[in-house]
């Protein structure tokens, strides 16, 4: 993998752990950081020679990401600074790589919300809710509740874009080659 990528890989995984970080400690993603998000993408597609992702490809991965969650946000299902990240994380992905990290970080984001539930109400509360949210989904909105209580989805965005990423840059296989891992010289 060539530095400016690997460098790159390492950029984006420390701006993904800070927001779940913050998100985790105070149920929120600060502007700051979701801003920085945002030009850390714009500059990799501009900058990157290999990038996959043309500056083009950055602002259309931006509307893509911002199109698929402000919906989530108006039906109060995530919060403000979830739809914020998810829109710059696309500077990074692109518009295919943003769709790919909605569907990684819904998939993470149900594993935490049925972890985050059960740990909150006890398995059996957790699954008379479950029940009552299957049939009325109206039910799975944020609650004007206290924000301890919140799930903290940025800790599944981050995953769900950091999988895109590795997805889209094949950055898995080639930072950590099992084969050499391995292998006897």
């Amino acid at each position: 993998m060539p530095v400016s990528l690997l460098l790159a890989t390492g950029v984006l995984g420390a701006l993904l752990a800070a927001a779940a970080a913050t998100d985790i400690r105070e149920r929120r993603v600060p502007n700051r950081l979701n801003l920085t998000v945002l030009l850390g993408g714009v500059a990799a597609s501009t900058l990157l020679p290999l990038s996959r992702v043309t500056p083009l490809e950055a602002l259309t991965g931006i509307g893509i990401g911002l199109g698929v969650w402000f919906p989530m946000y108006l039906a109060r299902l995530v919060g403000a600074g979830d739809v914020k990240l998810m829109a710059a994380s696309g500077a990074w992905l692109g518009g295919a790589g943003i769709l790919w990290a909605s569907l990684w970080a819904a998939l993470a984001g149900g594993v935490l919300g049925l972890v985050w539930i059960v740990g909150h109400r006890g398995v059996q509360s957790a699954a008379i809710a479950l029940g009552h949210a299957l049939r009325s989904p109206r039910l799975l909105q944020l609650q004007p509740t206290d924000r301890r209580e919140r799930v903290p989805y940025a800790v599944a965005i981050a995953l769900g874009v950091f999988a895109a990423w590795c997805q889209h840059h094949e950055a898995l296989l080639t930072i950590v080659d099992a084969h050499a891992l391995f292998s006897a010289n």
